[in-house]
């Protein structure tokens, strides 16, 4: 068994099988709602655990938080409800394979909060949880615009103490602005 930090694809595999059976087979994740909800799950097991859920890094982008390899594995379904997994690709010989679904019950935990609370909300919701006044994304973002800080990473220790944040703020007051979903730019 191995143990946190996971392969980001492998727990947002996970996260979209889950999501699909919870809508009796239905697609309903597109790649922008899937950045949102990985890094809600990634925030929660970090409260949980002290521990990060995904290897690397989350990034501030336009839209709220993005994990770049997330953005490589999905990108081809645009703003299109995600239909296929994120598969592992051996650097030696270039064969494709899939990828094994981290067992952890905490993960599991923050998986179904984050699913059975925020799943069922349009893209712009979630961005605008994403983009809560002093949260992580926020205070990162704030120091890109300022020139203080040299990358866009959004550092585990920010998301813990800030990512609270996103989860105090009154759903109602989320707007529904998008009214098409577009994928952050390329970086």
């Amino acid at each position: 068994m191995t143990q946190a930090p996971y392969d980001p694809r492998a727990v947002a595999n996970k996260l979209l099988d889950w999501a699909q059976e919870m809508m009796e087979g239905k697609a309903t994740i597109t790649p922008l709602a899937l950045q949102k909800l990985l890094y809600f799950v990634h925030a929660r097991y970090l409260e949980a655990t002290g521990k990060p859920a995904v290897k690397g890094a989350f990034e501030a982008w336009p839209y709220g938080p993005v994990h770049p390899v997330i953005y490589k594995s999905f990108c081809e379904f645009k703003a299109n409800p995600i239909t296929s997994r994120a598969k592992g690709k051996n650097l030696i010989d270039g064969q494709e394979y899939n990828l094994t679904p981290p067992e952890d019950v905490e993960l599991n935990r923050a998986i179904m909060t984050v699913l059975v609370n925020l799943a069922h909300l349009p893209a712009g919701k979630l961005v605008d949880l994403s983009h809560t006044p002093h949260g992580p994304w926020h205070f990162i973002w704030n120091q890109i615009q300022k020139g203080t800080v040299v990358t866009r990473q959004i550092p585990d220790s920010v998301t813990r103490e800030r990512g609270r944040r996103m989860f105090i703020v009154s759903l109602t007051s989320a707007n529904d602005s998008m009214n098409g979903e577009e994928l952050p730019p390329k970086h």
